[in-house]
């Protein structure tokens, strides 16, 4: 591996064994006017690469690099881009909406039926040395925040969000939660009833005793 080329998580179709591979290394070249560049310091892996392993997940897009939950360090910017960029610690957040659709405009770019990208599902994700992505996708992370905390937040800590928000957690009143379930969404979940929104008494179920304990 030199300079030029990198390691990457490589996917080329349903029932076909992921593979690294040497890919080239994104360049200022490559960059559009508002996009960066950023060096993957650590790249959560979600049950969503192993679906696509298994062929339960086909997307109908190959080869691609996988990999949707990446932090790490931006190292360089487009031409629209402040140079005080650089240097920045980041998670990246892996949908890139329209910009135009009624979901878009409402904020829910998952929801976006004409993506420009989603890296790791239908384009080059973050199981890989580097990461080509929008600026306003590059959302900064406090240096107090290790990297390999923060990875999870990009799917994992984000679907706990949209849990909470489906089941109409109120902080206001005196109430209980159960999660159910105990894994990488689980964890966050638990920490967000207690810590965002203030719930105190919170219940878990698991398979595993010790992830249980761990959790409350």
């Amino acid at each position: 591996i030199n300079k030029t080329t990198m390691e990457a998580v490589r996917y080329h179709g349903p029932n076909e064994a992921l593979t690294f591979e040497t890919v080239p290394i994104p360049t200022e070249a490559d960059l559009s006017p508002d996009e960066v560049i950023v060096r993957v310091e650590a790249s959560a892996l979600c049950h969503t690469e192993l679906h696509f392993a298994d062929g339960t997940l086909n997307l109908g897009v190959k080869p691609i690099t996988l990999g949707h939950e990446a932090v790490g360090v931006i190292t360089a910017v487009g031409s629209d881009i402040s140079p005080s960029r650089i240097g920045q610690r980041v998670i990246n957040y892996y949908y890139v909406g329209c910009a135009n659709c009624r979901w878009c405009n409402r904020g829910e770019e998952q929801l976006c039926p004409n993506l420009k990208a989603e890296h790791g599902f239908i384009s080059d994700g973050g199981l890989a040395g580097y990461i080509r992505t929008p600026s306003r996708n590059a959302v900064v992370i406090p240096d107090s925040l290790e990297f390999v905390d923060a990875a999870p937040i990009g799917c994992g800590v984000t679907t706990a969000v949209h849990a909470a928000k489906l089941g109409r957690v109120d902080s206001t009143q005196d109430e209980c939660a159960l999660v159910y379930g105990c894994n990488g969404v689980g964890f966050g979940l638990v920490q967000l009833l207690k810590n965002v929104y203030g719930i105190k008494n919170v219940g878990v179920v698991a398979r595993s005793e010790a992830k249980r304990k761990m959790a409350i």
